[in-house]
C-alpha cells in the first residue's frame, strides 16, 4: 500500500476558512460585549438606537448565519477537490491495456 499525502489547501479554501473564523470570533466578541454591557447596566441606558450598541447587537444575528452558509460552501469545495484528486489517482493506477 502506498501512502498518499493529501493535497494542500487551495487559496479558496484558506480564504473561506479565515472569513469563517473571523465572522465567528467577532460574533462571539459582540455577544460577550452584550452580556458584559447588560451586566454593567450600560445596554439599557443606550436604548435601541443610540451609540454603537445596535451594531453590536445586530452583527451576530447576521454574521453567524453567513458563517454557517460559508461552512457548507467550504465542505462542498473540499469534497469536490478530494473527488477530483481521487479520480486522478485512480486513473494513474489503472493499467493502460485493461479497464
Amino acid at each position: 500500500m502506498t501512502q498518499q499525502t493529501p493535497p494542500p489547501a487551495s487559496r479558496l479554501q484558506r480564504v473561506l476558512s479565515y472569513i469563517i473564523a473571523a465572522l465567528v470570533i467577532v460574533s462571539l466578541v459582540c455577544i460577550a460585549a452584550i452580556l458584559i454591557g447588560t451586566a454593567a447596566g450600560q445596554f439599557a441606558q443606550q436604548g435601541s438606537g443610540a451609540g454603537l450598541w445596535p451594531t453590536v447587537f445586530l452583527f451576530p444575528l447576521v454574521a453567524l448565519p453567513i458563517a454557517f452558509v460559508l461552512i457548507i460552501v467550504l465542505l462542498i469545495v473540499s469534497a469536490r477537490r478530494n473527488r477530483a484528486a481521487n479520480r486522478a489517482a485512480a486513473a494513474a493506477n489503472t493499467p493502460k491495456g485493461r479497464r
